[in-house]
């Protein structure tokens, strides 16, 4: 606590601590193979703050999981650093280093998994700019016929994405859909502002098709070494029979996806050109 006040009082301390803190950060929609990307940087010594029985790989410290959600609600459309508020930024900042004290204030590689943070990639790039980014894209008509809080209508977070895309009116399929493109399309226009090398992009396909060498990429981006047990869970966990499981759906759900979104469909490969 008495860290945290310094923290908060010394202007020049907090800079830099920020200017120089380097957090690993996963960034994709709700069932993009976020999960699956959590437990490999696990493997590799990235410290994401989730526990060991944390099914979904989330960081498991609650308070700053509701700072970020509360961000992201008033932060929906915003796609550049310089668009977010000064209280807000400082408000992340505080959340950000209580929960770096809560790690142990780890030597080594750090960070989160909170699928939410994909929608304040700004805030967290101007808290943090050595931040590095993993960025994971999975089909979305895949993701139309999936749940998640940001497509669910009855959450505060999902209804405000869906009012904002009017949205509201539209069937389940849709509004997933619609979700998925809105935060793809959100966090392409913010990351073509910053620099290459903050961000390793990969798809879910890619991920599941050619496991070990996505993963030995990855590996080159944080500067680690493929360890035993992430080759082993490679070999193991990761499924290449999720892909394209959109196509057990309703054709012609498929079809109303597919002229809803095909925008964000064709620039990202998965319908042609």
């Amino acid at each position: 606590m008495r860290l945290l006040n310094l923290l908060s009082s010394n202007t020049e301390l907090r800079d830099h601590f920020f200017t120089s803190a380097s957090p690993v950060v996963l960034m994709g929609r709700g069932h993009s193979g976020t999960r699956v990307l959590s437990s490999i940087c696990g493997y590799l010594g990235v410290n994401l703050g989730a526990d060991e029985d944390s099914k979904a790989g989330d960081v498991s410290d609650e308070r700053f999981q509701k700072e970020i959600k509360a961000l992201a609600e008033k932060q929906l459309g915003i796609t550049r650093g310089e668009q977010v508020k000064p209280d807000e930024l400082r408000q992340f900042q505080r959340a950000v280093f209580k929960y770096y004290v809560g790690l142990g204030k780890p030597a080594g590689l750090w960070g989160w998994k909170f699928p939410e943070t994909y929608l304040i990639g700004p805030c967290v790039a101007a808290a943090c700019p050595a931040a590095r980014f993993i960025h994971i894209v999975r089909d979305g008509r895949d993701i139309a016929f999936k749940e998640h809080l940001t497509d669910n209508p009855g959450k505060r977070l999902g209804r405000a994405l869906l009012k904002k895309n009017n949205a509201m009116a539209k069937p389940r399929h849709l509004q997933a859909a619609i979700s998925w493109a809105f935060q793809v399309d959100h966090f392409d226009a913010f990351r073509a502002g910053l620099p290459v090398e903050h961000f390793f992009n990969l798809t879910f396909e890619n991920l599941c098709s050619r496991p070990y060498e996505v993963v030995q990429e990855l590996c080159a981006f944080l500067k680690v070494q493929m360890t035993e047990g992430c080759s082993r869970y490679i070999r193991e966990q990761i499924d290449a029979g999720k892909v394209a499981q959109y196509r057990g759906s309703d054709p012609r759900l498929i079809q109303e996806v597919e002229a809803e979104i095909h925008p964000t469909l064709r620039r990202h490969g998965y319908l042609p050109g």
